[in-house]
Formats: structure tokens, C-alpha cells, sequence
């Protein structure tokens, strides 16, 4: 035995003991300990490293065993295969090198590093060098976005580094464009793979979750093509299956491969229905011009031949956005926009400008073909807004340029222009009084509409609020003062003087409570009396036709009759009770609340809806009841004095046993709205899945329903499928009653589609 740190032993030397030794490849042993026997034959070597000369392979291992006889050296032990001239690096437990076949072998759990980006896991592997080829068995590719890539046997060609192989699962862990409970995947029969390509053969893809059943939904093709550097996944034959039963053919198909959030392509067709505009399929594509800037254009073909545009195009840049929607058909048309640019001056903390524009060439245009946008809140009034903030902690300023249409109103006077409006705020510095907060607030428009109608308003107000105070017994204290400048001018104003007006009130507010607090077990009742004394000097201006509501919410504020030129005048009492019942962990079991007001006389000038220049105004008041998770109810009333005429009343309620849950609103207004109207929701879970749900609602001042919907749906992590009957009851313009029943599919990302309405 020959022990030595470091031993070189090269062939030629060992030749002298056999010289048929000199026929074998040459290996150099750098190891700590070496063993010859059988005549320099068989060559025992501990940890260390064996270098092929002629291969140029190095090998690190616990142990070698190398036999001179049939040309074959045996590694084991953390073995690490390094070669040199294919630049790949193999790991393994034990591998068998025959240096005249010039092959490597191992049956046991290797890994292999191709590059840099691609780590391959395999439970046995052959290196033929002769033919720059790897065979591997039951193999796994991660490559550096942690994608992995699944087959039975695969082939690796070191030269050109392009593996072939069967059986293939590949699985996306990369999801940027799908939900976090999709999981993306694709099988196929074969799989040829490139540094740009990847082929597979009879390929599936789909998102849905992995369980023992068929996915829900799956593309199946004869070729799926993935373009890793655009990023693509492209189909050949394609069918879309829905529970393993085909339902759409695809002859060509393409979409964003699971890595990409945003990718140019085609989104998922849809059908439309209508009875009043006819049968429609919309196929949108999307594209992006940059990394901040996307078009989507989604025409819509009727098949009476008419052609619906629509598009939107998306910028978002480091200090500003841009977002524009806007669609053509035969002459009809609309744009919406919506732009915001930073100014970043340096006087204040934030600074912006931005421009709204809202218009459409038809009244009914965008009820009529439901044109949906994020820019879209409000298909029959119309508001183009030029706007600049300017902020800091103590100052804001907001003035804006407005445009608002009425498409319900006749031509003449469907328009209002305000040219301009501003509101600017202002926290002073009290030095003479630190127990509060004094604020200054200016505010001012002028307004054109109904055609000749002109009006100019500026209002300042000076506002002291007074921190709060208690006494020794516990009532809480506070007031508030508000001084007013307003002045105003008009033309053809029922409201203003045409001459101008301008005039200077006051309003003193003093607020008194007590709060009363009881604590129980698992109980706790908080009762508390409020009282508001308010007096102004100055008389009320008339605005008794004026549609103001006072409910529980605003009747102890200090601008409670909504109206910025001017302070409610006199002397008035506001008293009111709070009761709160809570459990242990402080959640409202029962809100009650109740308030009204006293004058000293009456005051005709004040809101006639409102009733607060009665001597004994309305009573307002809530009432919250949620015992339970299960039921909710709130109630919200206006009576007036005489606890017989009821102003207002707004019922809410919600109930949920199990998977059944229902909610039901009441609303009744007697005043110059007459707004009245009962709607139900409701739904049933048959399971996780599956539910039922229906909605309606009916205008109870005509005693006419106005929708049906009812719904069943099934719903998984990756598809929606719901079968819908709508029933709308209206006739405006271009609008007539439809009645519709449609199957509705949603393919999770790719959008949505639904068939033909059934009844037609």
C-alpha cells in the first residue's frame, strides 16, 4: 500500500508493472490514498479525483475502483462528473465509465447541469461520448423560473442542446396572467425542446387545479408550439374540451404563455344576444406597444352585417396616465377619456392636473348596445371635467372646468357648463386660542343652464370646531362658530338675484352629550343624550322648494341644509338618543337612534321636504339590529311630528342560513322625488360549486317590475358556467322589453363567452 496526501500516478508508470497497460486510456489519480493489485491490473483509490486525459473529464468521488482489464473505472460516493469539452456537470452516487466504449453510465438518481439555467434530475442516464448524446430515464428539467418539465425517457444532444422525449407533463410555476389558484400545465405524447422552441405532439394545456378527475377545461391539439422568447404558446387543430367533450374547434390559436402577465394576441371570443340589436360575436385583440402603453380593439359583427368598433387604448408613464375608450357603428359613436399629468411643483407635496372627457353622438347609444369600459359610470349623464389639486398638510385647492349632459333631457336644455369652479381650504395657526381647529374655506362657480341660465357664487368661511371638554359629572361638551361671506349674481335664476347679492351670517353651534355606560357579563349598553343649541342672527334664505332630506346622519351638523351660500337663521333646538347594545367583543348587536328639532317660531323660508323650519321638525332615526352573522336588518325613517306621515323610509336586510342567503331593500320617499322601489336578491348554494340566484326589482310608485334575473352557475378555480334567463321591462328611444336565455362560459383567464339568446 502506497499512503501518501497527495499521490500522481500516471499510465505510463504503471505500464512498467504490464505494459499492455499502455493501450487504455490515461487517467491521472489525485487522491489521498491509493491500492494496486492483481499485477497493476485493478486500481483501488479513496477520495479524491480521476482526470481523463483523453475525454477530458474529471471525475470527484469518495471512492474509484478503475480495471486496467475491460477499460472501466467505477465511481461512487458524492460523485461529480465534469465534462470539460460538452461543459456539463453531472452528480450522482455511483456512475460507470467505459473508456474504450467511451461511455458513462449510472442507474441511480442523478442530476445533471446542462447550463446555467437548465438543472435535469433523472434516475439513470447513459453519456455517449462518441455521439454527444445522453439517454436518461425518468427525468425532470427545472429551469431558472422554477417551470418543471416531466418525461418518461428524453434524449440530450450536448452539441446542439436539444432534448427530444415522450410522455411529457410540463408545469408552469410562473403565473403572472392567471389566478394564484390556477395551476397551468401541459401533458403531451412527445416533446422536442430547443434554447428558443419547444414541440409537443398530441398536446393538452390547461389551468385548472390537479385533482383524479378530468380538468374542467382543456385545449387539446395535434402540435402546441411554445416560443420561449416571445413568450407564446400556439396551437395546431385545436379543440376546446369542457369535461373532456369537445365544444369549440380551433384550426389556428394562440395565447400569453402562463410567464407573461401582458402579451399582444387574440382574447377569448364572445357572443352576444340581444332582442332589441340582434345576435353579435365580439373577437378582441389585445396589444402591447410597450411596457407602458397597450391597445385592445374588439370588433363586434352582427349578423345582420353590422359592425360595432370598439376600442381603448392604455399609457401609464412615471407622472402621468392615459386611458381612452371609444367605438363607431354606422354613424353612432362615443369617446371617454381620462388623462392625469403630475406637476411636481415644488410648493406643494401634491400637484396634478387631469382631463375627463365623456361624449356620444346618440341619446341611447350606449344602453342600446351595453358598451362596457372602466371609463364608463353612467350611460345617461354625462360630465368633461379639466381639473388642477394642488396640496399640502394645511392647504388644498381644487378648481375645475365642467361640462355636464343630460341625455334624457331635451337639446335645449340638457347642457350645464361650469366655467369654472374652485374650493380651496386653509387650516390657520391659533396663537390666540389653542383649544380647537380654525379653518378658512372659499368656494365659487359659474354656471350656465337651461340654456339662458347664468349664475355666479363665491362663498368664504371662517370655522372655529373647539376641542372637546367634559365636566366633573361627564357631559361632553363642544361648540362651533362659522362665519359666511356669500356672494352671488344671476341671469334668469330662480334661485340668485340678478343684481348680486352679498351678505355676511354667523352660526353659533353648542353641542352638549352624557354618556351613560353599563357593563354586563357578556353585554354592554352605552345610552347617550345629545342636545345641539344653534342661533344665528341672520334669517334663513328662501329655499323652501328646494329638495333637501334631513335623516339621522346630518341633522346635528352644522351645514345641515346643504346649502353653501347661506346659514340656517334663528334660534333651534336639536335633541336626540343614542343607544348602542355590544357583546364581550365590542360588535354592535343593536344601534337605535333617534333625534328631532324645536324652533322658537317657524321659519317658511327653510326646505319644505326637509321640515326643518317647523316648529317641531320631522323625526328622523335608525334602526340596526345584527344578532348574528346569519341576519341583519337596518331601517332608516323621516315622520313627520305628528308620528303619522311618513317623508322617508329606507328598509335593508340580509339573511344567511347556510347556503342560503337573501337581501331585500325598501326604499319610499313622499317628497318632491316620489321614489319608491322593493328589490330582492337571493341565492341558494346547491354545493362549493353550484348556486342559484335570482334578482328583481319593482317600482312601487308605478307598480311595475323592471328586471328579472334569475341564475343557475357552476363555478370551479379555473371555469364558470351559468345558464341565465334576463327579462327587462323598459321602452325608451332605440330601447324596447327583452327577454333573454342564454348559456354563459368563462374560461379562466381567457375571458368569456355565451351563446345566441335560446328564445329567439
Amino acid at each position: 500500500m502506497i499512503n501518501k496526501y497527495t499521490n500522481y500516478i500516471i499510465v505510463i508508470f504503471i505500464s512498467l508493472f504490464n505494459v499492455g497497460f499502455v493501450n487504455a486510456n490515461e487517467f491521472i489519480f489525485d487522491t489521498s490514498e491509493i491500492l494496486i493489485s492483481d499485477n497493476g491490473n485493478i486500481i483501488n483509490s479513496k477520495k479524491g479525483t480521476a482526470t481523463s486525459i483523453n475525454d477530458r473529464i474529471k471525475i470527484d468521488a469518495q471512492k474509484f475502483i478503475y480495471n486496467k482489464k475491460n477499460s472501466v473505472l467505477d465511481a461512487s460516493g458524492n460523485v461529480v462528473v465534469n465534462d470539460l469539452i460538452n461543459n456539463i456537470l453531472i452528480y450522482s452516487q455511483n456512475i460507470i465509465y467505459n473508456t474504450t466504449e467511451r461511455k458513462i453510465i449510472s442507474k441511480t438518481d442523478s442530476s445533471i447541469n446542462i447550463d446555467k439555467n437548465i438543472l435535469v434530475e433523472t434516475n439513470g442516464f447513459i453519456l455517449l461520448l462518441n455521439d454527444n448524446l445522453i439517454k436518461l430515464n425518468k427525468v425532470k428539467i427545472t429551469d431558472n423560473k422554477s417551470n418543471t418539465t416531466e418525461l418518461d425517457i428524453a434524449y440530450i444532444n450536448l452539441i446542439t442542446k436539444k432534448l427530444i422525449g415522450n410522455n411529457v407533463d410540463i408545469n408552469f410555476n410562473s403565473k403572472e396572467g392567471f389566478s394564484e389558484n390556477n395551476e397551468p400545465r401541459l401533458k403531451g405524447a412527445s416533446l422536442s425542446i430547443n434554447d428558443e422552441v419547444s414541440i409537443i405532439s398530441k398536446g393538452v394545456f390547461t389551468t385548472c387545479k390537479k385533482n383524479d378527475d378530468c380538468p374542467p377545461w382543456q385545449f387539446h391539439a395535434e402540435k402546441i408550439t411554445h416560443d420561449k422568447k416571445k413568450k407564446m404558446l400556439y396551437y395546431d387543430k385545436a379543440w376546446l374540451k369542457i369535461y373532456d367533450k369537445p365544444v369549440f374547434y380551433f384550426p389556428k390559436f394562440f395565447h400569453p404563455d402562463p410567464s407573461v402577465k401582458r402579451q399582444s394576441g387574440f382574447l377569448m371570443p364572445k357572443f352576444a344576444d340581444s332582442t332589441s340589436v340582434g345576435t353579435s360575436l365580439n373577437v378582441p385583440y389585445y396589444h402591447v406597444i410597450s411596457e407602458n402603453r397597450d391597445f385592445t380593439l374588439s370588433p363586434r359583427v352582427f349578423f345582420d352585417q353590422k359592425v360595432l368598433i370598439q376600442s381603448e387604448y392604455r399609457e401609464i408613464n412615471k407622472n402621468s396616465d392615459h386611458n381612452l375608450d371609444f367605438s363607431s357603428l354606422e354613424g353612432k359613436n362615443h369617446f371617454f377619456s381620462k388623462s392625469n399629468k403630475k406637476l411636481q411643483l415644488n410648493s406643494f407635496e401634491n400637484s396634478e392636473i387631469y382631463l375627463d372627457l365623456e361624449q356620444t353622438s346618440n341619446d341611447t347609444y350606449l344602453k342600446t348596445y351595453k358598451l362596457k369600459s372602466p371609463l364608463i359610470k353612467n350611460n345617461n349623464n354625462l360630465k368633461s371635467t379639466l381639473g388642477l389639486n394642488l396640496a399640502n398638510d394645511d392647504f388644498s385647492f381644487n378648481s375645475e372646468l365642467q361640462v355636464y349632459e343630460n341625455l334624457s333631457k331635451k337639446e335645449s336644455d340638457r347642457f350645464e357648463y361650469v366655467f369654472p369652479s374652485y374650493l380651496l381650504s386653509k387650516n390657520i395657526n391659533n396663537n390666540f386660542y389653542d383649544k380647537g381647529d380654525l379653518s378658512f374655506n372659499s368656494s365659487g362657480f359659474l354656471k350656465n343652464y337651461d340654456t339662458n341660465v347664468f349664475e355666479k357664487n363665491i362663498i368664504n368661511d371662517l370655522v372655529f370646531n373647539s376641542d372637546y371638554a367634559y365636566s366633573k359629572n361627564g357631559i361632553q361638551r363642544d361648540y362651533a362658530v362659522l362665519i359666511k361671506n356669500a356672494n352671488t349674481k344671476s341671469q334668469n335664476s330662480k334661485k340668485y338675484k340678478e343684481s348680486g347679492n352679498h351678505t355676511i351670517a354667523s352660526l353659533l353651534q353648542y353641542n352638549l352629550s352624557y354618556p351613560l355606560k353599563k357593563d354586563k357579563i357578556n353585554y354592554k349598553e352605552i345610552l347617550k343624550p345629545i342636545a345641539s343649541l344653534r342661533i344665528s342672527p341672520n334669517k334663513s334664505k328662501n329655499n323652501k322648494n328646494e329638495d333637501t332630506r334631513i335623516d339621522i346622519d346630518n341633522i346635528f351638523s352644522l351645514n345641515r341644509i346643504s346649502d353653501s351660500d347661506t346659514v340656517e337663521g334663528g334660534l333651534s333646538l336639536t335633541y336626540g338618543l343614542e343607544y348602542f347594545g355590544m357583546n364581550k367583543d365590542d360588535q354592535n348587536l343593536i344601534t337605535a337612534k333617534i333625534a328631532s328639532q324645536t324652533k322658537i317660531k317657524e321659519d317658511k323660508n327653510l326646505s319644505a321636504s326637509s321640515g326643518l323650519g317647523k316648529k317641531t321638525s320631522n323625526i328622523v332615526g335608525n334602526l340596526a339590529l345584527k344578532p348574528s352573522e346569519m341576519l341583519s336588518i337596518e331601517y332608516d325613517f323621516s315622520v313627520d311630528d305628528n308620528l303619522t306621515d311618513t317623508n322617508f323610509q329606507s328598509l335593508t336586510s340580509s339573511l344567511k342560513i347556510n347556503n342560503f342567503v337573501t337581501s331585500f331593500e325598501y326604499l319610499n320617499e313622499n317628497t318632491y322625488s316620489e321614489n319608491s322601489y322593493l328589490t330582492n336578491e337571493t341565492s341558494y348554494g346547491l354545493d362549493e360549486s353550484k348556486k342559484i340566484s335570482f334578482k328583481t326589482r319593482k317600482n312601487k310608485q308605478t307598480s311595475a317590475t323592471e328586471y328579472y334575473n334569475l341564475m343557475y352557475q357552476y363555478r370551479n378555480d379555473c371555469l364558470i358556467a351559468s345558464l341565465e334567463y334576463n327579462k327587462d321591462f323598459y321602452s325608451i328611444g332605440d330601447l324596447r322589453p327583452e327577454e333573454n336565455i342564454f348559456f354563459k362560459l368563462t374560461i379562466i383567464p381567457f375571458g368569456e363567452t355565451s351563446t345566441p339568446n335560446i328564445l329567439k
